[in-house]
């Protein structure tokens, strides 16, 4: 065997290599670090709701409130249930569920049933959302009918 033929052949220079390591690694961790912090965005489309109050009035037995929400977000949901709270009352509404398109908005009515309403009354409450979240909201009574 030439063992002359092997001693001729050069490999790359020990610092050229380290160069080549250390750009690799770099490399490698800016990928990890995109992902792991959210650098190159995300394949998935989110709903972002918010939900205010636009008029509140009440009877004796029900509280009616209509309700504007807005979907900031890339992805469609929609409300599935409503609840409000004045003092320690908790009472899921009355309601057709609402679909909230992605960049839309949707104009919606919720009735609760109430005792001891007043107006003036701060009312707080949650949107259930078809995609697990729950977008909170709060009014005031605007007026309370004693006849009904």
């Amino acid at each position: 065997m030439n063992v002359e033929k092997f001693r001729k052949r050069k490999a790359i220079s020990p610092i050229l290599a380290t160069v080549i390591l250390i750009a690799i690694t770099l490399i490698a961790a800016v990928a990890i670090a995109g992902f792991v912090f959210g650098l190159f965005g995300s394949f998935t489309s989110s709903a972002q709701v918010s939900v205010s109050v636009s008029t509140c009035t009440g009877t004796k037995s029900h509280l009616d409130c209509t309700f504007v929400a807005r979907n900031t977000g890339s992805g469609s949901t929609s409300i599935t249930g409503m609840t409000a709270t004045y003092g320690a009352t908790v009472s899921p509404a009355t309601f057709t569920a609402q679909q909230v398109a992605a960049g839309g908005t949707a104009t919606f009515s919720a009735s609760f049933p109430v005792t001891g309403l007043t107006a003036g009354t701060m009312v707080t409450g949650g949107a259930a959302l078809a995609n697990g979240g729950t977008a909170q909201w709060s009014g005031t009574v605007n007026a309370v009918n004693s006849t009904t």
